[in-house]
């Protein structure tokens, strides 16, 4: 074990660490671009519901979110510390000379300049980003195609708002630039600090390492982009947030995730297509379980005798149908 505490504590070591950690952060950001770019879909209705199944997924097992989540932030962590802690060194032992002998000169000047700057900025963003859009505001969604029915928390929602902000959308993209700047240098260095540094594969290795930063910043800066375009410019887009944000939907949906698994299944065709009667829907679940304590009000009770009287009316004239033939009258 002398052998491996050696190894960490040295120079060379710390640098292979924080390539090794660097390269398990790339594969997380890439795969968080691709799941955003779910966000562009034409229709608002179909980015939303494809950004929720995305969401869902993730999120079905508590076990799995919190040991992945867990185990990047120890990855982060571990990332910046020893990137903060080779600067200092290097500061010591070289005062202002930069990152490596002659860091000024050469093509790679600009970029690794400012690694460490850009690093921090990136910090930041990580920052903001979890505290507006991870544990940002919880928004609760409802759709018989996304995740079996149940009630989930709808990300689209808080994600587009968020990025429909113009401050919070001109931070996100100045930060993905800064963020393929960043990467730009950090993969070829990489590579050189694992070893991998030969006349005929570094060119090759350069070269992918500015496709892979385009392809990242680009596709984090459309979906910013698209977002604020959505909230801002799409008048389906401003009808659906309006819809569930709606402090009546959002509590029906509050009392619907209580219930049972197949309750929610039961409703959740309904509700997707009659959002507005949400509250109404809820409020007969509750009464038929006995669950209802409030005082029923007027618009509930003309709900309740319009569905009473059609659904016998239905049955006079056509006899038993399905729910979903009479899904317009249910409750």
């Amino acid at each position: 074990m002398k052998w491996l505490l050696t190894y960490l504590t040295s120079s060379i070591g710390k640098k292979q660490v924080m390539g090794a950690t660097g390269c398990l952060l790339l594969l997380f950001v890439l795969g968080h671009m691709v799941g955003n770019l779910q966000l562009l879909y034409p229709d608002p209705a179909e980015a939303q519901a494809a950004y929720n199944t995305y969401s869902a997924l993730l999120t079905k097992s508590k076990l799995f979110l919190y040991t992945i989540e867990g185990g990047l932030a120890v990855i982060f962590i571990i990332h910046v510390y020893l990137a903060v802690t080779l600067k200092l060194q290097n500061y010591k032992a070289r005062g202002a000379a930069g990152y490596v002998v002659n860091a000024r000169k050469g093509r790679k000047q600009f970029p690794t300049f400012i690694m460490i700057w850009t690093g921090l900025a990136i910090v930041a963003f990580v920052t903001w980003h979890i505290l507006t859009v991870r544990n940002g505001i919880h928004y609760l969604y409802i759709n018989p195609e996304v995740a079996g029915g149940r009630v989930v928390r709808d990300m689209w929602l808080t994600t587009v708002e968020v990025l429909g902000n113009p401050l919070f959308a001109v931070f996100y993209i100045s930060t993905m630039l800064i963020l393929g700047f960043h990467l730009w240098h950090a993969i070829s260095s990489a590579f050189q600090t694992m070893g991998i540094n030969h006349q005929k594969w570094t060119p090759i290795i350069d070269k992918l390492a500015i496709l892979y930063c385009v392809v990242v910043a680009c596709g984090f800066g459309a979906t910013a982009v698209g977002s604020f375009a959505v909230v801002n410019m799409d008048e389906k887009a401003k009808a659906i947030m309006e819809q569930a944000k709606n402090p009546s939907y959002q509590k029906a949906l509050e009392i619907l995730k209580q219930q049972p698994l197949d309750e929610q299944k039961k409703k959740a065709h309904i509700i997707s297509k009659f959002p507005e009667r949400a509250n109404l829907i809820v409020e007969s679940i509750m009464e038929k379980r006995g669950l209802f304590g409030g005082e029923k009000n007027e618009e509930f009770m003309k709900f309740k005798e319009k569905h009473k009287k059609g659904k016998k009316q239905r049955l006079n004239d056509e006899g038993p149908q399905s729910e979903e033939d009479s899904e317009g009258d249910d409750l």
